[in-house]
C-alpha cells in the first residue's frame, strides 16, 4: 500500500515538472481578443522574418484561440511552422535523454506567453534568442496596442 502512495507522489511530482511556462495563462480567452492579437504578433513577424525562407518550430503545444490563429496567419502568409507533438505523462517519464536526433531540426524555435493583469494583456514572443513583447489594452469590448513592440536579443 505504501509503495502505491510513493508511485502515485512521484508521478505527481513529476507531472509538474512536465508542465511548461509558455502559452496562454488568460482564463475563458477571448476568441476576437486572441485574433486581434495573433494579427499583430504576424504583421511584426513579417517585418522581420522573410516568409518563403523561414521555418519556425513551436516550442510546446497549443491549444488556446491565440496559438491556433497565429499558426494559421503564418502559414497563410507562407511560412512553414511545425508544431509540438503532446507528450504523454509515460513518454516524458520513460524518455532516453540525450539522445541525438537522426536529422537536426531546421528553422527558428518559437514560443509566446499571453497574460493578463487588469486590462492590460501582455504578448511575449520568444524566436530562437529573441525576445519580443507587446501589452495590450482592453477598451469597451476591443483591444488595442498599448506601446510599441520591444524587442531584446
Amino acid at each position: 500500500m505504501r509503495s502505491n502512495i510513493l508511485i502515485i507522489i512521484l508521478l505527481l511530482l513529476l507531472g509538474g515538472c512536465a508542465s511548461q511556462p509558455y502559452g496562454n495563462f488568460i482564463q475563458n480567452p477571448s476568441i476576437v481578443t486572441s485574433k486581434v492579437m495573433a494579427d499583430d504578433v504576424t504583421i511584426q513577424i513579417v517585418r522581420l522574418y522573410p516568409a518563403a525562407n523561414t521555418q519556425f518550430n513551436l516550442r510546446h503545444v497549443v491549444n488556446d484561440p491565440f496559438g491556433h490563429a497565429l499558426i494559421e496567419n503564418l502559414r497563410l502568409e507562407g511560412f512553414a511552422v511545425q508544431e509540438a507533438i503532446q507528450q504523454s505523462i509515460q513518454q516524458q517519464i520513460f524518455a532516453v535523454p540525450n539522445q541525438p536526433d537522426t536529422e537536426p531540426q531546421k528553422g527558428l524555435i518559437l514560443s509566446y506567453i499571453i497574460d493578463q493583469s487588469g486590462d492590460l494583456y501582455h504578448v511575449k514572443l520568444m524566436i530562437d534568442d529573441m525576445r519580443l513583447s507587446r501589452a495590450f489594452a482592453v477598451q469597451a469590448d476591443s483591444i488595442h496596442p498599448a506601446g510599441l513592440w520591444v524587442r531584446k536579443e
